[in-house]
């Protein structure tokens, strides 16, 4: 099996079968689809042993729900290609982007991730095109700074070498899991590739957490940004990272407008989220 395709599915009777097609008639041989069912309570488990049983490519695994990164290790853990993808049940991939991609990472065996562009939120007001340099890159941090990964740690818009997940998973009970595991991956220095063929297409969710975010999610945002400069060794003082502290910095000051809390100690910090807070009270 040269791929496996993961697609975690909880309560999403109504995308499932349209993002499946939109993978199906692009399947290259030798890739299998894997569906988890997290413990879907509408007629979704009905759905994926419908699609399954319609497609020798599609397996189907039921279990009890622990939430999208329990998912996605479970398809891990079930996957038999030598490479790995995921796609979330509300999302498509646009047409050839599997086959091209898995295609250029067979000819270029050094490459352990390759990542391709992505519409991000299509069909909303927000939408634009995230498109990325066509490069090999020499190390991992220089591929962290030079496309500002930060802003991009998607899960899906990539396909790994699954030997990477030998020692790692996604962390249960987070949110914005995708931030926390991600930059874990890439401390292991592997060979990473952008590509400016193939697409995600990333649809809005207006029930999602991008749409929604509170301020325990904002935090928990905030201190995976922390994490993945640590991980990635990222100098504050220098052009990227600035950029990334700049993003910190706006949670930071999101944070502290909603719930008062503090996560960033300095007092340079305070003080501008004060001064936001009485600045912003005092133009209504």
């Amino acid at each position: 099996m040269r791929l496996s395709i993961i697609i975690p599915c909880y309560n999403v009777e109504s995308t499932l079968h349209k993002c499946v097609q939109s993978i199906l008639t692009q399947l290259p041989d030798e890739t299998e689809v894997i569906l988890v069912d997290d413990g879907s309570t509408d007629a979704t488990g009905l759905l994926t042993e419908r699609i399954s049983a319609e497609n020798v490519a599609v397996r189907v695994f039921h279990k009890p729900n622990g939430g999208l990164s329990d998912a996605r290790n479970y398809g891990v853990i079930k996957a038999c290609g030598d490479y790995l993808t995921f796609v979330d049940s509300d999302d498509l991939v646009a047409p050839s982007t599997i086959p091209s991609v898995l295609s250029y990472m067979l000819q270029h065996p050094e490459v352990d991730v390759a990542e391709f562009p992505v519409r991000v939120h299509c069909g909303h007001a927000s939408e634009y095109l995230q498109e990325f340099p066509v490069k090999i890159w020499g190390t991992a941090r220089g591929y962290w700074l030079g496309t500002e990964a930060w802003e991009h740690t998607y899960a899906w818009n990539k396909i790994y070498k699954k030997r990477l997940f030998d020692n790692l998973r996604f962390p249960k009970g987070r949110i914005f899991e995708d931030l926390w595991f991600y930059p874990e991956l890439l401390s292991k220095e592997p060979k990473v590739a952008t590509l400016s063929f193939g697409m995600y297409l990333y649809n809005w969710n207006e029930k999602g957490l991008t749409a929604n975010a509170d301020a325990d999610a904002l935090k928990q945002l905030l201190e995976a940004q922390l994490r993945a400069a640590r991980l990635m060794k990222t100098h504050f003082l220098s052009f990227r990272g600035w950029r990334l502290y700049r993003s910190m910095l706006f949670r930071q000051i999101d944070i502290y407008r909603i719930s008062g809390e503090f996560i960033l100690k300095s007092p340079l910090v305070k003080l501008m989220c004060i001064l936001h807070k009485r600045f912003k009270r005092a133009n209504r």
